[in-house]
């Protein structure tokens, strides 16, 4: 049998948003035709569910860095000092981001594999 004869048939049904958003993406893709762009979407597309979470959270420190942040500069401005203090707060809380950063990369790398 050719293995590029295809005998099965799939149907979908899509709202318009849907359907919008699939004519976006193929027209976007290096794909020839729409049933190869669906076709290898399906079979070597990857699901990706981003925890909320752990989004937020990571959000959430990077928003507490930049206050921080501000803070200090605000302080410098009208002191002309910074602590020590300071700087090795903003560097713990920044070593946390990183943490986290490198976990989602992990994550995203397994999908890969």
């Amino acid at each position: 049998m050719d293995k590029n004869r295809r005998e099965h048939y799939v149907q979908i049904r899509l709202n318009d948003e849907e359907q919008s958003l699939l004519e976006n993406k193929y027209k976007q893709s290096r794909f020839k035709s729409k049933s190869q762009f669906i076709r290898t979407m399906i079979l070597e597309g990857v699901v990706v569910r981003i925890d909320d979470k752990k989004m937020q959270n990571t959000v959430r420190q990077i928003s507490g860095i930049a206050a921080n942040i501000n803070q200090i500069a605000v302080r410098v401005n009208s002191t002309g000092s910074i602590y020590a203090d300071d700087v090795t707060e903003i560097q713990k809380d920044i070593n946390e981001l990183w943490r986290q950063l490198r976990l989602f990369q992990s994550d995203l790398q397994k999908l890969t594999q």
